[in-house]
């Protein structure tokens, strides 16, 4: 099992694609069934693979994880009937929670003042190698110059192709903190030695001989502590833990009896218990373990442990706490005390975490997400007084002043919100106005995650609370006037105002006064155009089903009144949504395209449409057929520029001349997605692109040539 484990462990982090690793973490879970007594030293060895600054390496480690959670029997141990007269029946669980958190003990503001922020790392990496430890100083300057020409690209094939010393000397390696006083050829023991010495001039020469031997013993541990770090981090087995051998446990069972033979066959089997002598849940240790690397300066070491523990939390958390010698109700309150505590410690790591890094347009918190999801698997499993326990808390999150306090609390209530659905009437009612006041934060990402937490729950909001609905919308038709293509509330400020858009809730838009230009229905709808051409697929198709949604409501209504406003703006929108057809490559949203164009023909007046369409057909026709290689003319498209970019001073250099005009983005009919790809791919695309616009025209026609509306 050894050489098969270890390559398997190896594919965790050596894996060429996801789905090997994947295969090879389903493979290490299976490893349990036969091997059920190997647990706590199979979680071990997969735990190196889950503190590694790897991002592919921890995901297949959680999942391996995950493999081996499945294959674990579900901790159910049968309770203990006590007798009424033993004193000793409830000192049980009261002893175990000693050292729990409580709700009633926790104080976030106590936290904030004394706690310390968790970072990307503690800034070891950025200290001395552990290689230049035992090395003298002329040997390690030496080291160093060779490894810095060879990283700067002035080392190849062996030949130095410029000086080195043009850009730097061996003053500018020296580490004047750490060798001010070592002479080259002093080792790392004798400096440390002379340190200690100079340290303490009061010490007897038996004293000083005592610290010259612990010195060395010091200096000789901390380099066998580096190369011990050094072979974990290279995937291998660390000799901290041997494995612990036991003998396989076997079961007897009957087997299919031959009907000839006056014999009863039995069969041995190995026994995927874990035995009678577990008395506790098999993942306590081990998920204590992962507390503590939840608080470990590395954001990577962090996210590994939050990982695991949301993939075993997710499995078993039904018995985490419970133990053999407890009565039902001990375990029940052991449970929950369980569950409470572990909230409690995501919620901490939730405050104190400060981590974030940047992808395409928005902020990742890796950390922070992953612990909300743990927290949200956690939420499952309590009772509806812990859940109320873990949301009053999650609201003192976002009265804080540091943005990454409320961006960690909003997703806590974002994942609750997800998660118990059950209990959505009573917390809607309690989060809703801090989720607003969330949604008009001076932080982008904070009103990115406030958006994202309604839309789980945006059809429940419009059916418990429909007189909130007008006034959430309010806030989402006004934040578009703020957002563009950078900003990272865009993506969730367009999903929850489709979803809301696609209910009753519309009235507050068709049924605005007419006479106020700035809130008029024309004016809101305008906002959306220019998030057509977003480079993300879905917001494009939120605003497609946005405006789907808007222009339905009209015909369910059958509210006539409420074309007046379409009229204003029916040319851009048709000018739109036909050029969408043309450069629009994403499946879904095309779908959408007859959808929104259908609505527009059919709501408007025949008049409307004939001078709305009637001078674009001939350049529309010319955009089916330009050419697939060419970039379409830009003065035949219709670019909508975002409303915090419209009035901007021109940009000048520091020689005050103007800066360069922006490059424009040159647009392919099928999108210029797939230039790159197979050919015949490419001509799919492209033939599907010119279909589309010519079912457009096609229904269009029909409205033009004679009286009636028609349908795509």
């Amino acid at each position: 099992m050894t050489s098969r484990l270890n390559r398997l462990l190896t594919l965790l982090d050596t894996g060429s694609t996801p789905l090997t690793r994947k295969a090879a973490a389903q493979q290490i879970g299976e490893i349990i069934k036969i091997h059920p007594h190997e647990l706590h030293n199979l979680l071990y060895k997969v735990h190196v693979y889950v503190c590694s600054s790897s991002w592919d390496t921890r995901i297949a480690a959680s999942q391996a994880i995950e493999a081996i959670a499945k294959n674990v029997p579900e901790w159910k141990p049968d309770p203990v009937i006590k007798e009424e007269d033993d004193v000793g029946s409830s000192d049980g669980v009261d002893k175990e929670g000693v050292d729990r958190l409580e709700f009633s003990k926790f104080d976030i503001n106590r936290l904030m003042r004394n706690g310390a922020s968790l970072l990307g790392s503690s800034g070891v990496e950025y200290e001395q190698p552990e290689q230049f430890l035992n090395m003298d100083l002329r040997t390690r300057l030496v080291t160093q110059k060779r490894q810095l020409c060879k990283r700067l690209g002035f080392d190849v094939g062996g030949q130095s192709l410029m000086e080195a010393g043009d850009l730097f000397n061996e003053d500018d390696l020296i580490d004047s903190h750490s060798y001010q006083n070592q002479s080259p050829n002093m080792s790392t023991a004798d400096a440390c030695i002379e340190e200690i010495t100079a340290a303490r001039p009061g010490l007897s020469i038996r004293e000083q001989n005592s610290a010259k031997r612990k010195a060395k013993q010091f200096a000789k541990q901390k380099s066998k502590d580096s190369q011990d770090q050094i072979t974990c981090s290279n995937g291998k087995e660390s000799s901290a833990e041997p494995p612990v051998k036991r003998k396989r446990s076997t079961v007897n069972v009957l087997v299919e009896q031959p009907a000839s033979v006056n014999k009863i066959l039995i069969d041995s089997i190995p026994d995927s218990s874990l035995g009678d002598d577990v008395t506790c849940w098999p993942f306590e240790n081990y998920c204590e373990l992962l507390c503590q690397n939840l608080f470990n300066s590395s954001w990577e070491v962090r996210h590994g442990a939050a990982t695991s523990l949301r993939e075993i939390i997710k499995i078993h958390g039904q018995g985490a706490g419970k133990s053999a010698d407890h009565t039902a109700t001990e375990m029940e309150t052991s449970n929950q005390g369980w569950l409470e505590d572990m909230a409690l410690t995501l919620l901490c790591v939730l405050v104190l975490d400060r981590f974030g890094d940047y992808v395409s347009d928005e902020v990742v918190a890796p950390v922070r997400e992953t612990c909300a999801q743990c927290l949200g698997v956690l939420l499952k499993h309590m009772s509806t007084h812990g859940v109320s326990g873990v949301l009053h808390i999650l609201l003192q999150f976002l009265d804080q002043s540091q943005w990454e306090v409320r961006h960690g609390g909003l997703l806590g209530i974002k994942y609750m919100l997800a998660v118990r659905q059950d209990l959505t009437d009573s917390l809607l009612q309690r989060v809703l106005p801090l989720i607003l006041q969330g949604l008009q934060d001076i932080d982008d990402d904070v009103r990115a995650v406030a958006g994202s937490a309604l839309v789980p729950v945006a059809d429940q909001l419009c059916q418990l609370m429909p007189q909130q609905a007008g006034p959430l919308l309010t806030i989402l038709w006004d934040m578009l006037l703020e957002l563009d293509d950078l900003t990272a509330s865009t993506t969730s400020v367009l999903s929850l105002l489709a979803v809301l858009l696609s209910h009753n809730v519309t009235d507050n838009i068709i049924n605005t006064d007419p006479t106020t230009a700035s809130t008029s229905p024309s004016s809101l709808v305008s906002r959306l155009w220019p998030f057509l051409g977003h480079a993300s697929s879905s917001i494009r198709r939120s605003v497609l089903q946005a405006l789907h949604s808007v222009l339905d409501s009209i015909r369910d209504k059958g509210n006539s009144g409420a074309v007046y406003w379409l009229t204003s703006i029916l040319q851009e929108a048709v000018r739109h949504v036909f050029q969408q057809a043309i450069i629009e490559d994403h499946e879904t949203v095309l779908t959408l395209i007859p959808k929104v164009w259908s609505g527009l023909v059919s709501q408007s007046d025949r008049e409307d449409v004939l001078v709305a369409s009637c001078p674009w057909i001939s350049i529309w026709l010319c955009l089916m057929m330009h050419p697939s290689k060419l970039p379409i003319d830009q003065q035949y498209l219709i670019i909508a520029e975002h409303p915090r970019n419209k009035g901007r001073s021109v940009h000048r250099t520091s020689t005050g001349d103007p800066a360069p005009a922006p490059v424009e983005t040159s647009h392919y009919i099928g999108g210029a997605g797939s230039l790159n790809g197979p050919t015949d791919e490419r001509d799919v695309i492209i033939t599907r692109s010119r279909i589309l616009a010519a079912r457009l025209l096609g229904g269009l026609l029909p409205s033009i040539a004679q009286p009636g509306k028609v349908e795509v």
